[in-house]
Formats: structure tokens, sequence, C-alpha cells
């Protein structure tokens, strides 16, 4: 019933001309992704891809739109549309989940496959390892440890002497992590990834921590940590 009474609610504030989907493909295939997109565009949706992380609470199918969004029925055009596909929307929410949020005529649209969770969220514990520098001209070691402490161990380019930056870490808002120096003089900020690579052993569970600002103190580098499947 709740489900009804949200896309009824719907069906009065959508507007006849295109509104914008964001097409969250995190959990598709380039496959699923091409023929969502073309079903949805010969309907009169201009689809708009990310492979954004989805917020914590979704956790199945999900549709998030904006009550500013003008027209009528092109709520339902969309279920209508994904249903015929296969795609069954489970949840329909007002305005935002977590940190996202929609604007005037654009919906966001998550989907996950059936039997599919979340499965690339990475919990603090998680992140309590010792990290090699990828991408950057000089060695770094990052250990993130258990009571939020850190160490960035690297060379002196000067003396080539073995020198340490310390401080404290912390999960700001997912999928994004803070270093903060001892002197909270710096801030060094990265994005959590997640993903699996296989090698001729078999299969390995990589974390990497991507830098997501330039810092001029410190090298661009992104930190990997590698757990054999």
């Amino acid at each position: 019933m709740k489900m009804i009474s949200m896309v009824l609610m719907c069906f009065f504030i959508l507007a006849c001309s295109a509104s914008k989907v964001h097409l969250y493909t995190r959990y598709l295939s380039a496959q699923e992704t091409e023929g969502i997109t073309k079903n949805l565009e010969a309907h009169g949706f201009d689809v708009i891809a990310n492979t954004l992380v989805f917020p914590d609470d979704v956790q199945q199918s999900t549709l998030l739109y904006s009550p500013f969004v003008e027209g009528e029925n092109r709520v339902n055009v969309l279920i209508a549309t994904l249903d015929k596909m296969g795609w069954t929307i489970a949840n329909v929410q007002l305005l935002f989940a977590g940190n996202h949020y929609y604007t005037k005529n654009s919906v966001g649209l998550l989907l996950l496959p059936d039997g599919v969770r979340q499965s690339d969220k990475v919990t603090q514990q998680d992140l309590v390892n010792e990290y090699e520098s990828k991408g950057c001209d000089t060695w770094i070691k990052l250990s993130l440890n258990s009571d939020a402490s850190y160490q960035f161990l690297y060379l002196n380019k000067t003396d080539h002497q073995s020198e340490q930056l310390t401080g404290r870490w912390q999960i700001t808002s997912y999928p994004y992590i803070e270093l903060t120096s001892s002197n909270k003089m710096w801030r060094f900020y990265y994005e959590i990834q997640k993903s699996t690579i296989t090698d001729v052993v078999g299969k390995i569970e990589l974390i990497e921590l991507k830098p997501v600002d330039e810092h001029y103190t410190w090298p661009k580098c992104s930190f990997v940590y590698g757990l054999r499947m």
C-alpha cells in the first residue's frame, strides 16, 4: 500500500518533458547498462550513467525523485518500462537517500540485480592494514591502525633517510577517508575503492585509497592493500 501511495503521488508531480534519469550502474553489466539506457531513451528519458557508491540504506532497487519535478505520469512510465525489462522497483523515495539528492526534473535510479547486495562496502576494521604506494615516484608505506592512528613512512629525497608522518584517521562519509596530521596542520582525503583481480594463482581482493585532492606538500599517490582469497 505504501508503494502504491508513493507511485500515485509521483503521478501528479512528474513532467512530460525529458526527465533526467541518473542511472547507477555499479552493480550492472555493460550489456544491462546498454539495454536499460536504450529502452529508457526510447521512452523519452535522458539517461546519465554513473558508477557512484550506493547510499548505505539502499539494499534493493530504488527510485529517488525530486519534489520539484514537473508534469504527469513520468514515474509510472519509468516504473512500467523497467518492469517490462524485468527490473522491479522495490522502493520509491522522495528526494534523497544518504548524501544523494535530485533537483528539478530529475530522478535517481539505483538498480540491484536479484540476489545481489552491496558487496563493495569496506568497514572501518577492514581498512586496518599496511598499504603500499602506487602511481608516484617515491616509495611510501601507509599504516592505518585499529586505534585510529596512522603512519606514513617514506624516504627523504635529500638524504634518503626514512621519515614518518603521523596522525589520526576516520571515515568521514563513506567512501571517503580523512587523515589529519598530529599537529592538525595537514589533512589528506582519499576515496575507498574495493575490487578483485585474478592472477595465475587465484583471486586477490584489493582495497585502494585514491586521493581526491592535490596537496602541494605530498605526492599524489594511491595506496593499495591486497588479500588473497
